[in-house]
């Protein structure tokens, strides 16, 4: 039996199979996009309000800023992050307001672990807003 003398009279591939693997195809493309829309990055996303001088609380308001480089200030004096839960343990918040600012390029980490720490005053008002 030589090459020259096989022929092939009907088609290789049934038509039946062929459609079947267009719907495959179609399947797995459709799958593809739509994994590709839905995507999303991991992660907690935080707005913040732009800062007001002036928050009309009745006592003083005690500033904790985060830079950039995520430096804690209280004040305007730095600070470390067990500092800062030694200063709130310690002290009289009832009619004080404490203000979170936080620089644009500050790790919401830091600035939740700061909302942490707040979290167990009673009687303040914790107001929280970006530095432009």
């Amino acid at each position: 039996m030589s090459l020259t003398h096989f022929k092939v009279d009907k088609n290789i591939i049934h038509p039946i199979l062929g459609v079947s693997f267009i719907n495959f195809v179609l399947m797995v493309v459709i799958l593809i996009m739509s994994t590709t829309i839905f995507a999303r990055p991991s992660g907690v996303q935080m707005e913040f309000p732009l800062f007001k001088e002036g928050a009309g609380s009745s006592g003083r308001t005690v500033q904790i800023t985060v830079t950039g480089e995520n430096v804690i200030y209280i004040d305007g004096r730095v600070v470390t992050l067990n500092e800062l839960r030694h200063f709130l343990a310690q002290g009289n918040f009832m009619r004080d307001s404490l203000m979170i600012k936080a620089d644009a390029r500050a790790s919401m980490g830091r600035v939740a672990d700061i909302l942490d720490l707040c979290r167990g005053i009673s009687g303040a008002s914790v107001n929280v807003s970006t530095i432009l």
